[in-house]
């Protein structure tokens, strides 16, 4: 697949519906990313290790998860194509990953080193822009999902996730949607039976 097409996906993607930035900037600016492939079930990063890159997924879709000390798994959030992912308390605290990204289907990615990513958007407006773009949507992501946590049943919690993904809920296995809306697999299936 050619890097360069991806490269114009992904810079049409981070500039937003305002269109600020060309793929002639990221070339001027010396912006290079890597295309990679993971596999069904691998991780692009791990929980406890550094994670200093920036993905941009240009096919499929992953999970964040985490496990906790008991051995307990919990599904954070999903992001399909085209997203990004990465963790950004690693990437700018320089700490190591709280969760892992795990690729839930054959994922097609170009990765960024974020040091250098970072770089060139402190200097230039129109990567500010952007970026602070799409931090904004990500704190209004977070903030729906507590309000979902404090405010709404599991069973709208449920509706608005098949609502909010519908490319996923016939590929990831009812354990991850449970723990992903904060139930339990038989909680969920006595929902599904209910909304039958």
């Amino acid at each position: 697949m050619n890097i360069q097409a991806q490269q114009e996906n992904f810079v049409s993607f981070f500039s937003g519906p305002d269109g600020n930035l060309e793929i002639e900037d990221f070339k001027k600016y010396g912006l290079k990313g890597e295309l990679k492939h993971y596999k069904e079930g691998e991780l692009l990063i791990s929980q406890g290790k550094m994670a200093p890159k920036l993905f941009f997924l240009v096919k499929g879709f992953v999970r964040f998860m985490s496990v906790s000390v008991e051995g307990k798994e919990f599904t954070q959030s999903f992001a399909s194509a085209p997203s990004i992912a990465g963790s950004t308390r690693a990437m700018t605290r320089k700490k190591p990953s709280l969760f892992s990204i795990e690729s839930l289907s054959d994922v097609l990615c170009i990765e960024f080193n974020w040091d250098e990513f970072l770089g060139v958007m402190e200097n230039q407006p129109g990567f500010l822009k952007a970026y602070n773009r799409l931090l904004e949507n990500l704190f209004i992501k977070k903030e729906e999902r507590e309000y979902a946590f404090v405010q709404q049943s599991a069973e709208q919690r449920y509706l608005q996730f098949l609502e909010d993904n519908a490319q996923l809920k016939d590929n990831i296995s009812l354990k991850m949607i449970a723990s992903h809306i904060g139930i339990t697999p038989i909680a969920l299936s006595r929902i599904r039976k209910k909304l039958k």
